[in-house]
């Protein structure tokens, strides 16, 4: 490892704060007041940044958050949540436009000396392998998972001169900038399209059941998991949140047990079926790739002659809201069949303009899936890239020449 000082405790090098260094728990509940409605300061949580810092927020009035002096918060500074089934995610602070101060359940790291370290080095350091595993090693409790300021100041650091960690926290940087980027492009043209459907359906009056233009309505397969070569991907109710399918927590299924109606097609439109909470979120298929989903996720496949798929899939979509509300049986048990699904009722411009509706907005997911397609090998390429410079086994001018070929 190059010019790498290793082991210096975390607590040397960085300060660490979080809600209840400001008071027990008492004097907390009589000086600190939070709020749904807009106050003086964000209560930062990591359901903010679950949430992509969209909101619902939770505020605190003034002399709360002067009250909370040793939790305040600036713009990038190192969170990790340290209590909960998410205990050792690691984030950073945006700029909210407004003061920012700690919620419970949750640390604040800062560099003590930011001639020694940067900041955007300590997040990426503590959100790689290295620092995860460190974490990962201090958590205890089945129940609860967390872990103390205590050991979390134990845990090593390897700090190399501050001029590389600037070095490997711009190429980094540069990745999670364009990453950024084109989830915003990406989000700018799902709305273009939901807001030109939704134009389209002000002088639309033709509704129908969703049976009466479906060829396919059908539950997915049970998964016979394997990772051999004659698999395919098998979604689950996880990849599909937002609108949009996330390959990410989807596996592997051997093939030969996959009907070839059970395979997704291009505009197949995807309805999570069971459970509360994740019943009735729909997503469009819009993927070439050989895939299937599991039997909790619901395939609703247009006919094309008594709807063009495109358009009849943005109906479903602009349905979610029913749907979600559709579900039967007991908390935790919750089921949408088949049957009530076909019941729903949809509405569809008229048939003369579907086509060229259809065409319009294809043309929009298209330039959305391939910006969200860019984004899965940038952040590989970044996983590539973070271990091998922290390490020193990677030099940043080799990272930096990775990166201009990959057009960032």
């Amino acid at each position: 490892m190059n010019n790498l000082v290793l082991d210096q405790k975390l607590g040397d090098a960085v300060e660490v704060s979080d809600y209840v260094a400001n008071g027990s728990f008492e004097s907390l509940r009589l000086n600190v007041f939070t709020s749904s409605a807009k106050g003086y300061a964000v209560l930062v949580r990591l359901v903010d940044h679950n949430a992509g810092w969209t909101g619902p927020f939770s505020y605190v009035d003034r002399s709360s958050y002067e009250y909370l002096r040793k939790s305040r918060l600036s713009e990038g500074d190192v969170v990790v949540a340290n209590v909960g089934a998410n205990a050792g995610t690691v984030f950073r602070v945006p700029n909210l436009g407004m003061p920012t101060t700690l919620g419970p359940n949750s640390i604040v790291c800062r560099p003590r000396d930011l001639d020694q370290v940067d900041k955007t080095y300590l997040y990426y350091y503590l959100a790689g392998p290295v620092g995860q595993s460190l974490i990962a090693g201090i958590i205890s409790g089945s129940a609860q998972p967390k872990f103390n300021k205590t050991s979390f100041r134990q845990l090593p650091i390897s700090l190399p001169p501050i001029r590389q960690q600037r070095g490997i926290a711009e190429v980094l940087g540069a990745l999670d900038d364009k990453i950024a980027a084109n989830t915003k492009l990406a989000k700018t043209s799902a709305d273009l399209a939901q807001a030109l459907f939704a134009a389209s359906m002000r002088a639309a009056d033709h509704e129908v059941a969703l049976s009466e233009v479906t060829e396919l309505l059908s539950r997915g397969v049970a998964p016979k998991y394997s990772e051999a070569e004659d698999t395919v991907v098998v979604l689950n109710q996880k990849c599909i949140r937002d609108q949009r399918v996330n390959l990410d927590p989807a596996r592997r299924t051997i093939a030969s047990k996959v009907g070839r109606n059970k395979m997704l097609k291009m505009d197949d439109v995807l309805v999570n079926s069971t459970g509360q909470g994740t019943l009735g979120r729909v997503a469009r298929w819009t993927n070439s790739d050989n895939a299937t989903v599991d039997s909790h996720i619901t395939i609703v496949r247009f006919d094309p002659a008594k709807a063009d798929p495109v358009c009849a899939g943005m109906a479903l979509l602009a349905s979610q809201t029913t749907i979600e509300e559709m579900g039967e049986g007991s908390t935790g048990q919750t089921e949408l069949s088949r049957t009530e699904l076909g019941k729903l009722r949809i509405r569809l411009p008229e048939r003369s303009r579907q086509a060229e509706l259809g065409e319009r907005i294809a043309s929009m997911s298209e330039m959305e899936s391939a910006l969200l397609s860019e984004n899965q090998t940038l952040a590989a390429t970044r996983d590539t890239l973070l271990p091998q410079l922290m390490s020193g086994k990677l030099r940043v001018k080799d990272a930096e020449k990775v990166l201009e070929n990959a057009g960032v």
